[in-house]
């Protein structure tokens, strides 16, 4: 076929003027062309790791890796990522620690990863993909785990192009140590984000650099906990994209409907195919989790994340994330479990675990010593997590790295909070693990005082135990910012968590009871302590009751349903434990795990009528108990729907992804009681955000003055009782308030203030909850009856008859 006449003329002309112009050679763009770094990239740059991972510059991309102990670093790039072979392969240059090239001319859409040899892997010219040549040892005398088969993830890529593919080759050393991992590892990807924010999202930046912003002060905060794929994967979830972040971004006016402030999303990092249903197992601190994504192309899956957080931003939902940095996902263990001679049948079996087999994905095989916590004997890891594969947070390359994945998800993808889980290790002396730090020397001070994460007034929280360690529990030990008063830690308070479980269940817990101070600290962690916002654990360093995240149920551990139902957990074979029903040697089997001392009781057989009211009757007091309680609450999605897990207090593993664990919508739509339950946390939300001034203040005394009384209004408490009156009577701050607290098992008649007329605001009781009262008072049998926010019900008398086990909110008019 002839080339068109005018395509000839255009390009002759394109070259005579080329040709009459001229160019450089700096002009053109020499494509793969290499060179040890970055034309506009200083040797102090690098060495100082200011540009880590792969960034865009000049005219091309410069690759940063940190490593102390590799001898030989090359990248390789793919233009095919299933592929075994890379299409081109370059060494990097050492710079201190950080070792370095820059290939021009590669860009947006390339797939690339890592190899790396060290002293347990000497490089030999006659090594090739799938030989031994070089080999010592999987794992030295000093830690090395350096294996040139094993293709490695960039731990700061922003997009994987998908999971690893195991039909391909495992990531194992030990045995599998030849088999090659180029074709089946996931493979890096560069991306950037085309995403377009709206202009309502511009102004929520604004407004978040504004501490004051009415609704997100500090002290606003009611948290919402949420698996971000568990939330939509029934397809009664009613959204177009069910389990996804398109999916949770569809369903956002649900949580203004509800009205909690921000949603807490469990772990959305990469995980490993095996890394559980949480997701508490990261291989990468910067990618969003593929499989969590509708749209699944690598550039995709940031817009994604993007879109669903500025369709909650829209709702005024502030975005929180579960983050994982005191340990990774990079497992070790594929073989069964094995019976031992002492172990009797239905008893647990004792794993095989040699040292020799460990998951090479990323970290271990570019320096296993640098970036995670050993054993004495080099070969194992500390184990504080409970987990294994223990972090180093305080050291060079993960502190830093820590900072930069924070920084990536407040700056680029607007997040606006993070929980870390097991947040003690960010604390621990590095490789001196037993021994907590001073948190001025420790990556906890650098992140609350971090002036990006501080503009945008970052809410950091911490899961304030671990799974190990000679320290105590270092709960109210976490730092206040030495920079921003007021942006301190916030804290899970366990503690909360305890005593309210059992002051609700035990009628042998009173108001002072408590399970003794921590570790010889002042606050002896009993009611009054733990309702006024634990001030002798936050005031020490200057922190505020909002620091105190209040909290009776979490995903870790029963639903408020199952808190009411089951004496015991129920662990074993069964829906949500499935892998040890048909494969019960299996290393994923896990019968034990879970806490044994829930502070739980059956209220009544399931199914029964008074059985269930009363269930009903115990989740709203505990619903209650967070609300009116000073601090930040905080509430297990699911439970609002009485959600179960049947018994199941830790259904964390991988196999524990299907439908008994998601929230199941179709259930909980077609039950009336439900919507009720519903109906209430709605209630109890709005009767706090109305009453702020009361529940939610911003400082010790610096809200309404609180009055502890009896139940016949005097200020001698019965603190060896179950009864008790919360009394707000400084009309300055607002309408006077009393809740009413009476857990006893059997009625009190509580005197109010004289010379008030009271209304009834809330009220537990079952009785208003039933189907008789809802008929005689013509409610609906999907609305609550146990509230009175729209038109407060007036008390007659000057007492108020409190059933057994209720909590009562009376407003003065």
């Amino acid at each position: 076929m002839s080339t068109p006449r005018w395509s000839l003329s255009r390009g002759a002309t394109l070259v005579a003027f080329l040709f009459a112009v001229g160019c450089s050679e700096s002009d053109y763009v020499r494509l793969y062309h290499s060179e040890a770094r970055a034309p506009s990239y200083t040797v102090e740059d690098v060495e100082s790791m200011k540009h880590m991972g792969a960034t865009f510059t000049d005219q091309g991309v410069n690759f940063a890796l940190y490593s102390e102990n590799a001898t030989r670093l090359e990248l390789l790039l793919f233009d095919d990522p299933e592929s075994n072979r890379p299409s081109r392969t370059y060494e990097l240059t050492r710079y201190g620690d950080v070792w370095n090239v820059y290939v021009e001319g590669v860009g947006l859409g390339q797939h690339y990863g890592f190899r790396a040899w060290g002293p347990n892997w000497e490089f030999d010219q006659r090594w090739f993909p799938g030989s031994i040549h070089g080999f010592r040892a999987d794992a030295d005398v000093d830690g090395n785990r350096f294996n040139p088969n094993k293709l490695l993830t960039d731990p700061y890529s922003k997009a994987l192009h998908r999971d690893h593919d195991w039909s391909k080759g495992s990531t194992a050393s030990g045995p599998a140590r030849t088999e090659v991992t180029y074709a089946a590892s996931a493979k890096s990807v560069l991306v950037q984000s085309d995403y377009q924010w709206g202009d309502g999202e511009r102004q929520w930046r604004d407004n978040r650099q504004n501490e004051q912003w009415a609704g997100h002060k500090w002290q606003d905060l009611i948290v919402y906990e949420v698996h971000a794929k568990g939330f939509t994967a029934d397809p009664a979830s009613g959204v177009r994209f069910p389990g996804t972040y398109r999916g949770l971004g569809e369903k956002a006016d649900y949580f203004k409907d509800l009205g909690i402030t921000a949603v807490e999303l469990l772990p959305i990092h990469e995980k490993p195919l095996d890394g559980g249903y949480w997701g508490y197992q990261t291989i990468n601190f910067f990618a969003p989790e593929l499989s969590y994504a509708a749209f699944k192309r690598p550039n995709e899956v940031v817009d994604e994340f993007k879109w669903m957080v500025e369709e909650l931003h829209k709702r005024d939902i502030e975005v929180i994330v579960d983050v994982v940095y005191n340990h990774t996902g990079e497992g070790g263990l594929w073989r069964e479990k094995l019976e031992s001679d002492d172990v009797l049948p239905g008893e647990p079996l004792d794993s095989l675990d040699p040292a020799e087999v460990a998951g090479v994905y990323s970290f271990r095989g570019i320096d296993n010593q640098a970036y995670y916590g050993l054993n004495g004997d080099r070969r194992t890891y500390w184990n504080n997590t409970g987990v294994g594969n223990q972090t180093r947070p305080n050291h060079r390359p993960m502190r830093k790295l820590i900072i930069d994945s924070l920084r990536f998800y407040v700056e680029e993808l607007h997040v606006d909070g993070f929980r870390f889980d097991l947040a003690p290790i960010l604390g621990e002396r590095d490789q001196d693990y037993n021994r907590w730090d001073d948190p001025k020397n420790t990556v906890l001070q650098e992140i609350v005082d971090d002036p990006v994460l501080q503009r945008y007034n970052t809410r950091i929280i911490a899961e304030p135990w671990s799974a190990g360690g000679w320290y105590c529990m270092p709960m109210g030990e976490f730092p206040n910012s030495l920079t921003q008063p007021g942006n301190g830690w916030y804290e899970w308070n366990g503690r909360f968590r305890d005593w309210w479980r059992a002051f609700i269940n035990r009628d042998d817990w009173k108001l002072n009871s408590n399970e003794g101070s921590l570790c010889g600290r002042p606050g002896s962690a009993d009611g009054a302590f733990l309702m006024y916002g634990s001030k002798e654990w936050y005031s020490r360093n200057g922190r505020r009751p909002y620091h105190s995240m209040n909290f009776i149920t979490v995903h870790d551990g029963f639903t408020m349903y199952d808190l009411f139902t089951y004496e015991v957990k129920q662990n074993k074979c069964g829906p949500l434990n499935p892998v040890c029903c048909d494969t019960p040697n299996s290393p994923f089997c896990d019968k034990v795990s879970g806490e044994d001392h829930n502070r739980s009781r059956n209220w009544g057989p399931v199914g029964d009528t008074r059985g269930e009211s009363m269930r009903r009757q115990m989740m709203r007091n505990a619903f209650m108990a967070m609300m009116i309680s000073h601090g930040t609450p905080m509430i297990l999605g699911g439970d609002e729907w009485m959600r179960t897990q049947l018994g199941n207090n830790n259904a964390y593993s991988t196999r524990a992804d299907n439908p008994f664990n998601w929230y199941q919508w179709g259930a909980y739509l077609a039950r009336d009681e439900r919507h009720r339950m519903y109906e209430f946390v709605k209630a109890a939300i709005r009767l706090r955000k109305e009453h702020a001034y009361a529940f939610a203040p911003p400082d010790y005394e610096k809200g309404s003055p609180l009055v502890w009384k009896s139940a016949q209004n005097t200020e001698e408490v019965g603190w060896d009782t179950k009864q008790l009156m919360m009394h707000y009577p400084d009309t300055s701050f607002g309408p006077e308030l009393v809740v009413l607290i009476n857990m006893e098992p059997r009625a009190v008649e509580f005197t109010l203030p004289p010379g008030r007329q009271w209304k009834r605001l809330i009220d537990t009781q079952a009785y208003f909850d039933s189907p008789e009262y809802l008929s005689a008072t013509g409610l609906e049998s999907r609305v609550t009856g146990n509230s009175w926010l729209d038109a407060p019900s007036p008390v007659t008398g000057v007492t108020y008859g409190v059933p057994e086990r209720t909590i009562v909110v009376l407003r003065a008019e």
